[in-house]
């Protein structure tokens, strides 16, 4: 478990990397990843966070959803670290702004 725990936190991190590209820096984002804190606690709050987060409004301007905390976490890959609200969640905010590759996940 701590292992895919790892991987996660790597993903995040690249996921930082690719937003750089497209000239957007979520710095606190970063500061939360490379954290001690465990990081589904940090994923868990990312997503339940009333309205989302920032981070995912600005994804969604530049078109890039699939970079977001929601759509990592629903990758067959991680789903097992995360309860079935927490997935649910994920997927819900997704549909509400309309991902165009939603079709291509599983619904929790």
């Amino acid at each position: 478990m701590e292992q895919l725990k790892q991987e996660l936190r790597n993903r995040y991190i690249d996921t930082y990397n690719a937003c750089k590209k497209f000239r957007y820096t979520p710095r606190a984002f970063l500061d939360m990843v490379v954290s001690d804190e465990d990081i589904v606690d940090v994923t868990r709050r990312l997503i339940h966070k009333d309205g989302g987060t920032s981070g995912f409004t600005t994804l969604f301007e530049n078109g890039r959803l699939d970079l977001s905390v929601e759509r990592i976490i629903l990758e067959p890959k991680y789903r097992m670290l995360f309860a079935a609200e927490d997935l649910a969640t994920a997927y819900e905010r997704l549909k509400e702004y309309q991902y165009s590759e939603l079709s291509e996940i599983e619904a929790p």
